[in-house]
């Protein structure tokens, strides 16, 4: 028996060497791959469920070196923790993935490109999602933060022989469970990363605790640590592993010690020996990606303590403060500022894309504070500038308004302001005639930016009929010669909260309805892009000043990453997922 013990051992050291052997052999020409890429754009965003797992989304354009091979394969590294293989779901420009297998390389998966391979000085955009990884959170010891758990996370990199980035526009997100409170959260100063600590502290849609890094600055080949603690009872007790039962499993629960590789790994010591270059990554879904849209966030500009209602309605807010109380997207909150601005006629357009504007002089008279500063930012130079001008104004604006609501119903008047945009489009819907119709949609065209349904609405209202174009409109589009007509008088027919400003009477000529939608429509979507930019991050600053959530940071002492049994996080959670993209880093 002890010799049939042996025998084994040594067959297994034997096709150990062989395979060693086998992997530093030259590629033969059919085989050989020349891998080189950069990474315009990676982002990743991990979320903790109410259960304990991860989710993992991963969303990656990939820029292929024209003199490249095509990118047939992609390894994913994993955690090593438990998921199922066969729950990952991943595409490539939109289409699925023709297959997700077992990779031999890394632990994690395999995505075989096959026929839909990004091709040499082509773009591909992977996008990647791995629901239902458990073992993966571990006991927080920071003395201030008793009963708490931590959750380390390093995303794919690779090797700096074959990514080529430099400033890739990188994010990585973490969003803990629904039953972290905002106060409680807790986040990491990343590791090794070229951004801010934090760029984004704030809730989700649905209330949820979330932590983002954004830079433009970053590469893919650089090992970033992130990671962020909250209450262990947010999540159940039995999802919370103990540091001195972690093992590297592998899919499923196998343990990577089991297969030939974790074998050859433990004898020689070289963990990733086997790794070959190439390209993994898959990234997370971005805010900015339209595929999906469903993960985009609308930012809290209020605290809590808003929420604490008084009685009464408070009346007399314009729209561009009801928008705010009703926490619309700021890049709407300044396309509504700059329309009332034309309509009062106090500036003009001399460029849509990118928007550049003029005061018109002497400004006229009852401008509020919140359209002064908007034109004071266009006045700056350069769209940084322009950029933190219009945040600053918001800030004031948001306080204001907060200001305003205090003693009042925060939830009748949000019902208030709500039935106001029903109205004015009812009004704008039911006239009878283009010229009361174009007046109507004039004099209520900041309340009617409001519903979310605008773009729709807008084009579905003035589709089949001309526009009576407003006295305004050679402000907005530069060019326009506007020829004389007659008045035309519509009285307005709904009330609105103050915000007024408006003409109703019509003296220009009309154009075709379909014209008229695009060229609202067109126009605020170019403000937005031009001027805001990335939204989330220009929100961001916003929120964080006006509903900033409490973090704590670790000592510099600890390097932020303690954690249970006296040992760091690091030989858990976040080594765990650290070996794994460490393994994955050439990929294929």
């Amino acid at each position: 028996m002890v010799t049939t013990r042996l025998d084994k051992r040594l067959l297994l050291v034997a096709l150990g060497l062989l395979l060693l052997f086998v992997a530093f052999l030259p590629a033969t020409p059919s085989h050989a791959q020349t891998y080189r890429f950069t990474l315009p754009t990676y982002e990743v965003e991990a979320y903790i469920e109410a259960d304990g797992s991860v989710t993992l989304r991963y969303y990656m354009v990939f820029q292929n070196d024209p003199s490249a091979s095509p990118i047939d394969f992609i390894d994913l590294a994993l955690p090593y923790a438990n998921y199922d293989l066969r729950s990952i779901e991943a595409t490539i420009d939109g289409q699925p993935m023709p297959e997700v297998n077992d990779s031999a390389y890394v632990n994690g998966a395999e995505l075989a490109l096959k026929n839909l391979a990004i091709q040499p000085g082509a773009q591909g955009t992977v996008i990647a999602t791995v629901p239902g990884i458990t073992d993966i959170l571990f006991p927080y010891d920071q003395p201030d933060h008793d009963n708490y758990v931590n959750f380390q996370f390093t995303p794919n990199f690779f090797d700096s022989e074959f990514d080529r980035s430099q400033n890739t526009e990188y994010r990585m997100t973490i969003v803990l469970p629904p039953a972290v409170g905002s106060q409680d959260g807790v986040y990491y100063v990343p590791k090794r990363w070229p951004g801010e600590d934090i760029s984004e502290a704030s809730l989700t849609q649905d209330n949820r605790v979330y932590y983002s890094w954004f830079t433009n600055n970053a590469d893919v080949h650089t090992e970033y640590e992130f990671g962020a603690a909250f209450p262990a009872s947010a999540v159940p007790a039995g999802a919370i592993s103990a540091p001195e039962t972690y093992q590297e499993p592998g899919p499923s629960g196998g343990s990577s010690g089991n297969n030939i590789g974790g074998i050859i790994s433990g004898l020689l010591s070289i963990p990733c020996f086997l790794v070959i270059a190439g390209v993994i990554g898959i990234g997370i879904f971005a805010r900015k990606s339209q595929q999906q849209q469903s993960a985009s966030r609308k930012l809290q500009y209020f605290p809590p303590k808003l929420a604490v209602d008084g009685k009464g309605i408070r009346r007399g807010l314009t729209a561009v403060e009801a928008g705010i109380l009703l926490e619309e997207p700021l890049d709407k909150i300044l396309t509504m500022v700059l329309f009332g601005l034309l309509k009062k006629e106090a500036i003009k357009v001399v460029e849509k894309e990118p928007l550049s504007i003029q005061a018109n002089e002497p400004l006229p008279e009852g401008l509020y504070d919140y359209e002064i500063h908007f034109i004071k930012a266009f006045s700056e130079t350069g769209k940084d500038k322009q950029r933190r001008s219009l945040q600053a104004m918001l800030i004031e604006l948001v306080d204001k308004v907060q200001e305003k609501m205090k003693g009042f119903s925060t939830e009748e008047t949000k019902a208030y302001y709500k039935d106001i945009v029903r109205r004015a489009w009812l009004a704008v819907e039911g006239a009878e005639t283009p010229e009361i119709k174009s007046a109507q949609y004039d004099h209520t065209l900041e309340w009617t930016m409001l519903d979310d349904q605008f773009n729709n609405r807008t084009q579905q209202t003035f589709v089949n009929s001309p526009v009576f174009v407003p006295y305004w409109w050679p402000l907005y589009n530069p060019g326009f010669a506007a020829a004389p007509s007659a008045g035309v008088t519509a009285s307005p027919g709904v009330s609105v909260g103050g915000g007024g400003g408006s003409k109703p009477s019509i003296s220009m000529p009309h154009i075709p309805g379909s014209d008229f939608a695009a060229s609202i429509i067109n126009g605020a979507t170019a403000f937005s892009a031009g001027v805001v930019g990335d939204l989330t991050g220009f929100t961001s600053a916003v929120t964080n000043r006006t509903n900033p959530i409490p973090v704590s940071r670790p000592s510099s002492g600890s390097s932020g990453f303690r954690g249970g049994g006296g040992g760091t996080s690091c030989a858990c959670a976040c080594a765990c997922a650290g070996c794994a993209c460490a393994c994955a880093g050439g990929g294929r």
